[in-house]
């Protein structure tokens, strides 16, 4: 299994009036170590803070300002991920083993067990409250991780890790030490889980996508296959990530194939033609529905917004593209001999 790589909270320190250290970014520090994993993004802390904020979190320079899980729920999507609230602890280990990952709030480090590799911000933190405050350091700080399968057990990212060197990971735990982290608030381990695992990328057509202000945009499906219908929010919020590259890949290697074993057909350029004006229109057609979906003027449309655009346009060109390759299909006039 993949190593899950820390997206350290450390980038993002505040200080306070004091002059004091205020880190409060460690659940957009750890979702984006979850969606880096799912999906191969390099988010940094600093990208996490600018998508919470986009779902209601105000972050204010110099004051903690905490997330909270909802605020993940809504945010999760934004870069490609889909939460769900646990409903067991068996079905967060479920899902980590079928490679999807946990966002864990926690209270750090009460009930670790003594074996888990802490950070090196933690030790300091750990040594200062032990001799200005041991009640402090007895009662941990509420926190938020992040984890992962790994081997036969998982993996913890903390990220008040530096995100180099021998933090550049996360640390290897037994099922039984992560259980022990996911109840250091109290509760039940699952209470506190949020499950991300990625979204499944749509195989059929776009669906049509209603805009805002009673705008109604219908894109015409570029096969007979019924399209798949989702949510507003969904299209809204599908980053370029999103899109299935083994699948992609799969399809340009069938045109180049498929070029190469119709050169003596004489339909061939005629064929290229019909199907990449219709690629250009399903492509054109998607991205104007998600664009005004989004409900933004284009001068304030942001890199998220712009991938999501972009992700559309290349899902209904590479449909398009499937269609053309299916030996069934005769629309472009191909005639097998």
């Amino acid at each position: 299994m993949d190593r899950m790589r820390i997206v350290t909270q450390l980038d993002s320190v505040e200080r306070n009036a004091k002059g004091q250290q205020i880190l409060d970014d460690c659940a957009p520090s750890s979702l984006m170590a979850c969606a880096n994993y799912l999906t191969g993004t390099t988010y940094t802390s600093a990208d996490g803070v600018r998508i919470l904020t986009r779902v209601g979190r105000k972050d204010v320079a110099g004051v903690p300002t905490p997330s909270s899980l909802a605020q993940i729920v809504k945010a999760a999507p934004l870069v490609g991920l889909r939460p769900a609230y646990a409903k067991s602890w068996q079905q967060v280990v479920d899902a980590l083993r079928a490679g999807g990952t946990v966002l864990i709030n926690v209270q750090q480090p009460r009930g670790y067990p003594a074996t888990v590799q802490m950070s090196a911000w933690h030790a300091k933190w750990q040594r200062y409250w032990r001799k200005t405050d041991p009640k402090h350091e007895a009662a941990g700080y509420g926190h938020a991780t992040a984890a992962a399968a790994y081997g036969d057990g998982a993996q913890w990212c903390d990220p008040t890790m530096s995100g180099t060197g021998r933090e550049t990971y996360g640390v290897p735990v037994s099922w039984s030490d992560l259980r022990s982290i996911a109840s250091s608030k109290g509760d039940a381990p699952h209470k506190r889980c949020i499950i991300l695992t990625t979204r499944a990328a749509a195989k059929s057509a776009p669906a049509p996508v209603v805009a805002p202000a009673a705008v109604t945009v219908t894109v015409q499906p570029p096969t007979r296959a019924a399209a798949v219908r989702k949510p507003a929010a969904v299209v809204q919020t599908s980053p370029v990530h999103a899109v299935d590259h083994a699948a992609a890949i799969t399809t340009l290697a069938g045109v180049v194939s498929r070029i190469a074993a119709s050169r003596g057909d004489k339909t061939m350029r005629d064929q290229i033609i019909a199907a990449a004006l219709d690629a250009l229109q399903a492509s054109l057609s998607t991205a104007i529905a998600v664009f005004l979906g989004l409900g933004v003027s284009i001068f304030d449309l942001t890199g998220d917004g712009a991938k999501a655009v972009a992700a559309s346009a290349i899902s209904a060109a590479l449909l398009v593209i499937q269609r053309w390759l299916d030996e069934d299909n005769t629309a472009y006039g191909r005639q097998r001999k």
